[in-house]
């Protein structure tokens, strides 16, 4: 995993002698951080901090993790769960910029990790400038998915892979544009693909996710994980992200952090869209992948079954 590693530090972070490094992980993937601590200590000052493993994506790390976090120029997250959306990341974003891997494996780190991020960088801005004026999305998939939403002002983001500059917060490996859809303004219905994640079924192929006014009213699978957050975790039910992928390497394997970049689909997140621009904060953020999507912005087809018009 060393060119993994170097491709995270000197490609995508651009890591200087000068500064100081931080590598978060738990105990499921501490085999992966001392990779990049390996290699990040051959640059610069570098240290790596064990955390529990989190309930959920988007749950809270430690206090005194969070406020060490603070202190650092890059921090580099690989973690079981995800951190990205967290009050620490968007806290410690303010003086550093920061990666974060959550549910990164060996398989990825060599795989969807190693791709050419000037590549992806190339596509992402063609497809930026198709969708960055439309006011209004309409998605459809062969499952039977149906739903359209509003867009606030400049609210796509484009994730590239390229964090260079303080304040840049994004995922590796990346590739991928996304949004928070204007709030109260999603409405229709979502049937579930696949919705894996290391092994964790968190809802059923089928399960049909009913949404009102940008918040999930029912889900067939009473019984499911997903069916859970929503009961017991405050504003899960919100729908915080719809994002398309453009990572030409990655392929779908039940991993969320690599699913959601596979080029030619598109996915949608229950729960936090406070830290890409949105109102409303959650303990959770979860993706699920929507396969062989159309996408309409303002009525222009912009996917064709998963096949980019352009």
């Amino acid at each position: 995993m060393t060119n993994s590693a170097k491709t995270i530090l000197h490609t995508c972070l651009n890591v200087k002698k000068n500064e100081s490094v931080l590598i978060i992980a738990d105990k499921n993937t501490d085999s992966i951080a001392h990779e990049i601590l390996k290699e990040a200590v051959k640059i610069t000052h570098a240290s790596l901090r064990i955390i529990p493993v989190g309930r959920q994506n988007g749950d809270e790390p430690p206090k005194e993790t969070a406020d060490e976090m603070k202190k650092y120029d890059v921090i580099i997250a690989p973690t079981t769960m995800s951190l990205t959306h967290t009050k620490a990341v968007q806290s410690a974003k303010h003086n550093a910029r920061i990666a974060t891997l959550p549910g990164i494996t060996e398989e990825i780190m060599k795989s969807s990790l190693l791709a050419d991020y000037n590549k992806i960088n190339s596509f992402n801005k063609k497809l930026f400038s198709k969708i960055k004026n439309a006011d209004n999305i309409k998605v459809r998939t062969k499952a039977g998915s149906d739903f359209s939403f509003k867009m606030r002002k400049n609210g796509w983001i484009s994730d590239g892979g390229i964090l260079h500059e303080k304040g840049q917060v994004g995922n590796l490996p990346t590739g991928e544009i996304f949004t928070a859809p204007l709030e109260n303004t999603f409405n229709g219905t979502i049937i579930i693909d696949s919705f894996f994640d290391k092994d964790i079924e968190y809802a059923k192929k089928g399960t049909r996710i009913e949404i009102r006014n940008g918040n999930a009213v029912s889900c067939s699978d009473e019984k499911s994980i997903l069916n859970n957050y929503f009961k017991k975790i405050k504003n899960a039910r919100n729908i915080a992200e719809f994002g398309i992928g453009t990572n030409y390497k990655a392929k779908l394997i039940g991993n969320i952090l690599q699913d959601e970049k596979v080029k030619g689909t598109v996915h949608v997140a229950f729960g936090n869209n406070s830290s890409i621009g949105g109102k409303i904060y959650s303990e959770l953020h979860l993706d699920t992948i929507l396969q062989n999507p159309d996408v309409y912005a303002d009525g222009k087809l912009l996917m064709n079954g998963g096949k980019f018009s352009f």
